[in-house]
């Protein structure tokens, strides 16, 4: 049987898993890739996390 404690543990450790997914992934749509003639195809819902 799970406590109180334990799921409020979990929940918190899957927010901060989700906020720093989200913010690699907002890194990543902001920046060009480091090769220079390899720039791989972003997703349509990557795109629409640049800011330009």
């Amino acid at each position: 049987m799970k406590t109180q404690k334990h799921c409020n543990t979990t929940r918190f450790g899957l927010k901060m898993l989700e906020r720093a997914a989200l913010i690699s992934a907002h890194a990543g749509a902001n920046s060009a890739c480091t090769y220079i003639y390899h720039d791989p195809k972003k997703p349509g819902t990557l795109k629409k996390l640049k800011k330009f």
